[in-house]
C-alpha cells in the first residue's frame, strides 16, 4: 500500500500521540511501499514496518528504537545517524543502505543482507547476527551470516569469508586483515554450534 505526504503526516502524528499516551494509534505501515519517501528525522519508535518497502527511503536521523523491521526491504535507503537500538532488523534487506553512524545497539540482524551496506561509525554494540570486526588497517569491517555462509565488508569490498581469505592472504600490508577475518572464522565456527550467541 502506497501513502500520500498527508496520510504519512497523520501517521506519525497520531504515533506521536499513542507515544505519550495522549490516543493516538501506533503506527502500522506493514507491507507499506514507502519507497523514496521523506522521513527525515521521523520519529517512529515502536513502529510496526514489517515487510515494509523503504528502498531509497530517507530516514536520516530517525528514531527507530524498537521498531519492528522483520523482512523490510531497505535496498539504498539513507539511515545515517537513525536510532536503530533494539530494532527487530531480522532478514531485512540492507543491501546497499547507509548506515554510517548509526545506533545500531542490541539490534537483531539475524539473517539481514548487509552486502554493500555503509556501516562506518555505526555503533553494533551487543547487536545480534553481525559481528564488528573494528578498523583493520583503518578500514571499517563487519561480519554476518548470508544463507547461513559467513560473509565479510571490509572498507568498500563485500565478499564470502572464504574469497576474502583468497583475496587478502598475499598482501603483507594487509595482515590485520587477516587477523579480522581469522577472528570472525573463530565466531562463525562458536555461532555454528551456537546461532544464538550474541555478537562480540
Amino acid at each position: 500500500m502506497q501513502y500520500t505526504t498527508e496520510a504519512l503526516v497523520e501517521i506519525l502524528s497520531n504515533h506521536a500521540a499513542w507515544l505519550k499516551g495522549e490516543g493516538g494509534k501506533r503506527a502500522n505501515l506493514v507491507v507499506a511501499d514507502l519507497s523514496r519517501a521523506n522521513l527525515h528525522g521521523a520519529y517512529l519508535r515502536l513502529a510496526n514496518l514489517r515487510r515494509a518497502i523503504l528502498i531509497d527511503a530517507d530516514l536520516v536521523l530517525a528514531n527507530l528504537r524498537d521498531a519492528n523491521l522483520h523482512y523490510a526491504l531497505l535496498t539504498d535507503a539513507n539511515l545515517t545517524g537513525a536510532n536503530l537500538s533494539d530494532a527487530d532488523l531480522s532478514d531485512a534487506d540492507l543491501s546497499l543502505t547507509k548506515l554510517r553512524g548509526a545506533n545500531l545497539t542490541r539490534a537483531i540482524l539475524h539473517g539481514a543482507d548487509l552486502t554493500g551496506a555503509d556501516l562506518t561509525g555505526a555503533d553494533l554494540t551487543r547487536a545480534t547476527g553481525v559481528v564488528d570486526l573494528g578498523c583493520p588497517d583503518g578500514w571499517r569491517a563487519v561480519g554476518w551470516w548470508k544463507d547461513g555462509e559467513p560473509w565479510v565488508r571490509v572498507g568498500c569490498r563485500t565478499m564470502s569469508l572464504a574469497d576474502a581469505r583468497d583475496y587478502w592472504a598475499e598482501k603483507d600490508n594487509r595482515r590485520e586483515v587477516m587477523a579480522a577475518l581469522d577472528y570472525f572464522e573463530a565466531v562463525a565456527a562458536v555461532r555454528a554450534e551456537n546461532p544464538k550467541t550474541e555478537a562480540a
